[in-house]
């Protein structure tokens, strides 16, 4: 089967037939989209097949040249050959931000949140019910290609007096298979790492959105693109320098907790 999808530069790309891995492209900073062609195991006849892509959309271009429309190139899959099939024979269902343009979230906004099952369940806001959810960490990650989630809270209690910037830091390695993770701080998604192109691996969150003297929720995604799975090698919250201060402190943002989302699959 032929495929061209196009994310953006530095986009990702994994298939699934049914439950069965397929391949990914990892990426490249230079590339917004990739021709492959997947080698499909022994199908039988009168079957129905669920192809399953997940495509990691990098954000629109900007409009660098004028009397250019960079900013028109579209995302997702823009051609597409199944051999000895018609291209009309292949439905086509996507999955985005659950409710789209009448997204659920009003606090965080439409941006905030992707298609991943996780993010359609608002896992990603403070405390999920994640009573029931097997313990894990990130550090172990998964053993074959697809998508984990984890969460988890802690509290912090800084000095009054004392502006204290404070960083989630990824261990930048390349010891472990390709995976890409996306941060999320008090349901806030607040960095996208990608441990094949980087080069970011420090993402700073503001007083606000980071609850200095309360509880904080994070949650973390990750997705492996190999099949021997992945895993995060280390991720710290990292305080710069400690700098003594007048300033005002910061209100928190508001931070809708999680609530059951009708529709969500």
């Amino acid at each position: 089967m032929f495929l061209e999808p196009q994310g953006g530069d530095a986009f990702g790309v994994s298939y699934w037939l049914n439950s069965e891995f397929l391949g990914s492209w990892t990426g490249i900073a230079a590339d917004q989209n990739y021709n492959q062609t997947l080698t499909l195991p022994n199908l039988k006849s009168g079957q129905a097949y669920v192809l399953t892509i997940l495509l990691d959309n990098m954000g629109l271009d900007e409009r660098g040249t004028v009397g250019t429309d960079e900013m028109k190139n579209p995302r997702g899959i823009l051609r597409y050959d199944l051999s000895g099939r018609k291209s009309s024979a292949i439905k086509w269902k996507i999955t985005g931000n659950l409710g789209g343009e009448t997204y659920q979230d009003k606090a965080r906004g439409p941006l905030n949140e992707g298609g991943l099952f996780a993010e359609r369940q608002g896992y990603h806001l403070p405390n999920p019910p994640s009573q029931k959810w097997p313990t894990a960490k990130p550090t172990d990650g998964i053993s074959k290609a697809g998508v984990g989630f984890y969460t988890t809270s802690f509290d912090l209690d800084m000095p009054a007096g004392f502006d204290i910037p404070m960083s989630f830091v990824f261990t930048n390695t390349t010891t472990v298979s390709n995976y890409r993770s996306q941060l999320y701080v008090n349901g806030y998604q607040f960095g996208k790492y990608v441990n094949n192109i980087g080069p970011q691996t420090s993402f700073p969150v503001p007083e606000g959105i980071l609850n200095y003297h309360g509880t904080n929720y994070i949650a973390l995604s990750l997705w492996a693109l190999d099949s021997a799975g992945t895993k995060v090698e280390d991720i710290k919250l990292v305080a710069g320098p400690v700098i003594q201060s007048a300033y005002s402190a910061p209100e928190l943002v508001p931070m809708p907790a999680w609530e059951e989302r009708q529709g969500a699959y």
